[in-house]
Parts: structure tokens; C-alpha cells; sequence
């Protein structure tokens, strides 16, 4: 038998007309012989665009055999939590070994179709695993399906998924937040062990305080990226979901760690076993109560947080009180260049630029031609979202982009000195508790209002983390599967997970509520 040797496509040469376009767009004033000369060198290029299509890409290494699984039937989705089902067992023993796994449907497994909670990626399969996806594998973890996410994970409220509203089946007219709810209503209705999430401004976390897991956003860069869909580079973090903080540590050790693939990450940071070190070195750790945490917060909130840390001594634990005056204005430094930022990586096929890394070109062009042909399927909030982005690139340009930047030195700054003067700062995670799912309002506007307002409320503390990088773990105060009680986030020094997880661990067992997650 013969074979026909691969022909990479020709590509359509430029022509004059595409160029005075192009050079009248950029305000350029071009003469006929510029543009002449820009359409010579610009077929010219095409020419390496063929050498391109020619040559193979390297992509991840898949390990261990799966099939694709099967879309649940709607009684088998466990409140909307399930996007996928399927079971993929890894090597036959390790650190995970007999744990079992949901993966956020933002995170690649080969072979088994992503939706990212669109319906812009339906049909998308990718083809390698997830640096987090492989490790969890090689630990011999099981991977029994994809969870259910938000609309392209933009959104903290849990309702913009393809596969419905995510609901917690304990409590189906409380919200479970976003964008991981269903990974965490998956870890909280134990259907699996743990899960992996993602959080650019509060989407671990906020699932877990409304959940009542245990959810970590690491130092950025501590666990790879790759594979990811991303939202903006800068903020991209991705973690675990768990029932306990002894899991927690146990996950976190597992999938942390340079893989020589993400440019998010540092190449000189040791992992410690953290699970094995989450007893020694408590006693009198210095937790800084941060009071303007405490200010973005109900009155009933802080109350309950207020009282919680008058307990704290009984875990051998120290108080004090921190500032970091610039948190109370985290909102606005974030709005300024999360919308561009996340918008210019929609378009460019959630692919992003300017690291060094593996990019997905698979998923690029899968969501470029899904933006192109069904950009009207998108959810409302992403619409909004992404049209406020362009516009205020259109009309700023990236002014707020860069000073909304540079305040995150300063923002920064005042976290690692406020950690001088204590082991982890403490502050509620969330401004409120989990609310009852309202009835959709009266007209398009008054919902999209109202959407805008509850997300960009309950994150007020959650994205400071993001975008300073240090890592923040939520530890409910409340039983598992419970969003009625409050939770409190502990943010710790950069690449110090170890301390952050130490303090959780000594607070959760003063916690009567949590003692039969232990």
C-alpha cells in the first residue's frame, strides 16, 4: 500500500487591498509604494508559515490508556456537578493510591471531550494530559470524570455552565459559587476523594466556603498551568479542592512542582512533603487578623469570624492585628486590568502570549473558530464581560492595564511587609455566606446588574490574592457540605504553603463542626 506524502496547505496570498486596510486601521498614512513593498514581504512570510505547517509540534506525553466515557444522564449529574464521566486509572501505586478524582472541565485529559462550561468548545477533545492530570496519574490516582465549570470560568456564581445551575444537593436553593462548583460539590457530596480547580480571582476558594471544603490557591507558579485554558497569565492559578487539610497537603505535594513547561513558573523552588510536616513547628505561630478583610464584610460575617479567632489559642496559636491599607481598594486594581487582560486572551483563542511554554494550538483554534461562528451561544455574563474589556482598550488603551500593574507592586509590598510581623494573615474568605439562588429579574439589564454586583462583591478579598501571587486557603467553619457558616481565608508567604497548611490543620481541629472530615 502507498501512501501520499503530507502537502501542507497554501496559503492565500495577500493582496494590496487587505494592506491599505490594514495600514489605514493602524493610522500608518502609507504611500501606494509602502504598501506595495509591506504586501511583497508579507507574501514573502507566508512562505515560513508553510515550513511551520510542515513541521510536527511537540505536545505532552500520554501515559495510560483511557476511553472517552460518556455524558451522565441528567439524574446522574449530582446537581449539574458532573460534565463528564469516565475512569481512568493511573500507575498501581503511589502517593494518591486509592484516592479518586474530578478534574475541572477547564483542565485537558486527553481523549475525553473539555467544554470549559461552553458551549463554544462543544465537540473538543484535546489530545495530551494536563501536567496536574499526568502527576495525578503517576501518584496512581483514579479519575472517575470532568466537573462542571462556569461558562469559560468567568463568573464566581456558579450558574453559566452548559450543563445548567450547579447546585449543592444538601442545599438546592443555596448557591455553591464559582467557577469550580462543581468540583467542589463533588469533593463535599463525596462522590470523589478530591479535585482540581482553578482560580484567577477567587474560584477555588469560593466554591469551598460555600461548600464546606477545603480549597487552596497556591503561590502562583507553584503548580503548573499547563494545559489549562487560561483566563489572564497573570493570575492563573490552579489547586486543589479536598475535604480536609491532611488531603490538601497530601494533593498539593503530588502536583506542585516546575515541569518545564509553564512560563508562570520558577525552576528553583523545593517541594516539601508537606503532609508529613503538618503536626511539628505549630505552637505559637502569629496569625495577623487583617482588619480591612474584615471591613468588606456583613456585620454578621465578622462577627462569626471575630469570635472564631478568640479560639485561636486553643490550637496554640498567636494574635494580632495587620494592616495592608491598598486591600480595600483590590476591586478597582483588579477591574482595571482583568476585563482587557482576560478579553485579549479570549481572542487570541484563550492561548495568551508573551510566556515561555507549551501552547495548546489544538484548543486555540478551537475556540477561535467557535468565537467566529457561535460567539451569540456565549453566556450573558461573558457578552458583558468581554465587551467592558474591548471597550476599555478602545477607548484607554492600556493605560489601566499598566497602572492597575504597577498598584500590585505596591499592593505586593504591603502583604510581605504586613508578613514581617506574623506567620499567615487571616481575614474572611467570602463577604457574606452563601445566599439563596434568586429568581431571574424582570429584564435582561436588571440581571445582568445584579450579576455584576454579587460577583464583584463576594471577591473583594479572594482576588488580592490572585494578584499579588501569595497563596490563600479557605477553611470552613462549618460542617462538610455546609454553606450556611462562614469560612476564613489564610494567606501565608510566597512558596510557604507549608505554614499556611500547618495553621489550617491546628484551627480545623478546633472546629467541632469538621472533626468527622479528619
Amino acid at each position: 500500500m502507498s501512501y501520499r506524502k503530507y502537502q501542507p496547505p497554501v496559503h492565500r496570498q495577500v493582496t494590496q487591498e487587505e494592506i491599505e486596510v490594514l495600514t489605514n486601521d493602524l493610522k500608518y498614512d502609507c504611500s501606494i509604494d509602502q504598501i506595495q513593498a509591506i504586501k511583497d514581504v508579507a507574501n514573502e512570510s507566508l512562505q515560513d508559515l508553510s515550513v511551520l505547517d510542515s513541521l510536527c509540534e511537540p505536545i505532552p506525553l500520554v501515559k495510560y490508556p483511557r476511553t472517552p466515557g460518556y455524558r451522565p444522564a441528567p439524574e446522574d449529574r449530582v446537581g449539574n456537578s458532573w460534565a463528564w464521566r469516565c475512569n481512568i486509572q493511573g500507575a498501581t501505586s503511589g502517593k494518591l493510591s486509592g484516592k479518586t478524582f474530578a478534574i475541572k472541565d477547564n483542565v485537558s485529559v486527553a481523549g475525553v471531550p473539555m467544554s470549559n462550561g461552553s458551549r463554544l468548545l462543544q465537540g473538543y477533545i484535546p489530545e495530551f494530559d494536563a501536567t496536574v492530570v499526568s502527576r495525578i496519574l503517576d501518584a496512581g490516582g483514579r479519575i472517575l470524570g470532568k466537573s462542571s465549570c462556569d461558562d469559560f470560568c468567568l463568573s464566581a456564581m456558579g450558574f453559566s455552565s452548559v450543563e445548567g445551575y450547579i447546585t449543592n444537593p444538601n442545599r438546592p436553593d443555596y448557591r455553591v459559587g464559582g467557577s469550580s462548583g462543581g468540583s467542589g460539590v463533588l469533593v463535599a457530596t463525596k462522590q470523589v476523594d478530591m479535585a482540581i480547580a482553578a482560580d484567577q480571582g477567587g474560584s477555588i476558594r469560593i466554591p469551598a466556603a460555600w461548600t464546606g471544603t477545603v480549597g487552596l490557591k497556591p503561590t502562583y507558579g507553584l503548580v503548573p498551568y499547563t494545559g489549562l485554558v487560561p483566563i489572564e497569565p497573570t493570575v492563573d492559578h490552579v489547586g486543589p479542592l479536598t475535604r480536609n487539610v491532611t488531603d490538601c497537603a497530601l494533593f498539593l505535594e503530588v502536583i506542585a512542582g516546575n515541569d518545564g513547561l509553564d512560563g508562570r513558573q520558577r525552576a528553583d523552588v523545593e517541594i516539601p512533603e508537606y503532609s508529613k510536616l503538618l503536626e511539628p513547628g505549630i505552637l505559637h505561630k502569629k496569625l495577623g487578623v487583617l482588619q480591612e478583610g474584615l471591613d468588606t464584610c456583613v456585620p454578621e460575617t465578622q462577627k462569626s469570624i471575630n469570635e472564631f479567632l478568640r479560639n485561636a489559642p486553643l490550637a496554640g496559636l498567636d494574635l494580632a492585628n495587620v494592616s495592608v491599607p491598598l486591600h480595600k481598594h483590590g476591586g478597582a486594581i483588579f477591574t482595571g486590568f482583568i476585563a482587557p487582560g482576560a478579553n485579549t486572551c479570549f481572542q487570541m483563542g484563550t492561548a495568551g502570549q508573551f510566556l515561555q511554554g507549551f501552547y495548546p494550538t489544538t484548543l486555540e483554534k478551537a475556540v477561535r473558530q467557535g468565537r467566529q461562528c457561535s460567539g451569540s451561544l456565549l453566556a450573558p455574563g461573558i457578552k458583558t464581560f468581554t465587551t467592558i474589556g474591548e471597550l476599555l482598550t478602545r477607548r484607554y488603551g492600556n493605560h489601566y492595564y499598566c497602572k492597575s500593574r504597577n498598584l500590585i507592586l505596591e499592593l505586593t509590598k504591603q502583604y510581605e511587609e504586613a508578613l514581617t510581623k506574623c506567620d499567615v494573615i487571616v481575614m474572611p474568605t467570602l463577604t457574606h455566606v452563601s445566599s439563596k439562588i434568586t429568581e431571574k429579574k424582570e429584564t435582561e439589564v436588571e440581571s445582568q446588574l445584579a450579576y455584576i454586583k454579587e460577583s464583584t462583591d463576594q471577591i473583594a478579598n479572594t482576588v488580592v490574592a490572585n494578584m499579588t501571587g501569595h497563596p490563600a486557603l479557605t477553611l470552613p467553619l462549618g460542617s462538610l457540605g455546609d454553606g450556611s457558616k462562614d469560612s476564613l481565608m489564610i494567606v501565608g508567604r510566597k512558596y510557604d504553603e507549608l505554614t499556611v497548611l500547618q495553621v489550617a490543620r491546628a484551627l480545623e481541629k478546633i472546629i467541632p463542626e469538621r472533626l468527622d472530615t479528619l
